[in-house]
């Protein structure tokens, strides 16, 4: 057991199919809620690109500005609570990096060989959590690299090996996928070199001038990756974790939170707690979210209901649900501004609301009946918050700077009221 700020942390690694690897850390979890007695569990969960080091930086900062509200009188009640917090760690990219990021997608590249480097080191991070058969695929790929250069039919043939570690993939269609497959893959890369990546131009004699469109179809596609290991793990890892926790301790309230595609893990979680027998958990939090800002509408735009509909009809969460937005967050709108290229819409916006690819924590759920926006509040602000509906907070114009600016004292004291209502 760890203390992070005056709470007791637990460390909670969860592998690619959301197996719990840290059993004995789980157990100590619970005996530890249990011979408290706690009476508040928080499962808070990184997001995209984040390592261990990163993700504990997020979970120490976020505990800080929240531990310091709990002096405040409006909280007194809040500070006699005994919190256990469980840090959920997934495999959200390599963690030992074996190349310099900034060059990931042929950026900053300045010769064919780093060119080629890089689109390697990428396919060969696609494998670590491949099967065997999507391996044998990425090596073929990997082999015709060198070949792309003017080659629509190996261009083809590369894109759709690569996508064999998307197959079977469950998305909402406005995640765009279905917009990906159904484009022949040079027409793909060549689309997505449409506004080249600093650095490429000059090494077009290795991939016939697309090497901006190679780097980014790679990274795409790692994107995919990770959408659907965030749900995995949510739906299948976090899910029972807390499933099991209310089953030794009803009693204890549980705060479900989320960043980034960690957002995402925590929406899954929440919508596997829908199924029966429904667990509700006491509030639920998501951070600068990375899903469809449709991903809670009655109608997607396309007839069908957002992926994670159910977490509001079923009511899933007991007390506050909150999601933050911000129009400066500019990393959740760029792999759906890669979606608006690759559908040809150049008419709208890229990634705000008019976009049809647009993430929520750009935007807020878009499409949803059930929501009551409201400008993020400066601490000593009171809150009303409404039961039944996403309190869609928005943070923007400077109380959420960037997509990472999660753990400021703005956006804990918006978490602290929603505990106080709990």
């Amino acid at each position: 057991m760890q203390t992070i700020e005056g709470f007791d942390f637990f460390p909670l690694t969860f592998d690619a199919e959301g197996t719990l690897e840290s059993r004995p850390e789980f157990d100590t979890f619970l005996a530890r809620a249990k011979d408290g007695p706690a009476t508040d569990a928080v499962f808070i969960a990184h997001g995209f690109r984040n390592d261990v080091n990163d993700a504990t930086s997020l979970y120490s900062s976020f505990l800080r500005t929240f531990r310091a509200h709990l002096s405040r009188p409006e909280f007194k009640t809040v500070a006699t609570r005994l919190f256990v917090v469980g840090g959920v760690y997934w495999p959200s990219k390599p963690f030992r990096e074996t190349y310099d990021e900034k060059a990931a997608g042929t950026r900053g590249l300045q010769n064919p060989a780093e060119a080629l480097a890089s689109a390697q080191v990428q396919l060969d991070d696609l494998k670590k959590d491949a099967t065997p058969a999507q391996r044998a695929k990425l090596d073929k790929a990997a082999k015709l690299l060198p070949a792309l250069g003017g080659n629509g039919k190996k261009q083809d043939e590369f894109v759709a090996l690569v996508l064999s570690v998307v197959d079977g993939r469950t998305l909402d269609a406005t995640e765009g996928l279905p917009q990906v497959r159904k484009q022949k893959g040079s027409e793909l890369l060549a689309r997505l070199n449409d506004a080249p990546a600093e650095g490429t131009r000059g090494i077009g004699n290795i991939f016939g001038g697309i090497a901006g469109g190679v780097g980014a179809f790679l990274n795409l596609t790692k994107w995919y990756v990770m959408k659907d290991r965030a749900g995995t793990v949510g739906a299948k890892g976090v899910a029972s974790a807390v499933r099991e926790l209310h089953d030794k301790l009803p009693a204890l309230k549980i705060h479900l939170v989320g960043h980034s595609l960690g957002g995402r893990l925590m929406a899954s979680c929440a919508k596997a707690l829908s199924e029966s027998p429904i667990m509700q958990p006491d509030s639920l939090m998501l951070l600068e979210a990375a899903f469809s800002h449709y991903g809670f509408s009655a109608n997607n735009g396309r007839g069908k209901p957002g992926f994670f509909r159910d977490v509001v009809t079923r009511k899933v969460v007991k007390g506050p649900f909150l999601s933050t937005f911000s129009a400066q967050d500019t990393v959740v709108g760029g792999p759906y501004s890669i979606m608006s290229r690759l559908a040809g819409d150049n008419t709208r916006e890229i990634g705000d609301a008019s976009d049809e690819y647009g993430g929520i924590g750009r935007n807020g759920p878009l499409k949803t009946e059930e929501v009551a926006t409201v400008p993020l509040h400066a601490p000593g602000t009171a809150y009303d918050y409404r039961a039944d509906v996403i309190n869609n907070l928005d943070g923007s114009g400077g109380f959420i700077k960037d997509h990472s600016d999660v753990a400021n004292d703005v956006v804990t004291y918006a978490f602290a009221s929603a505990v106080a209502r709990t």
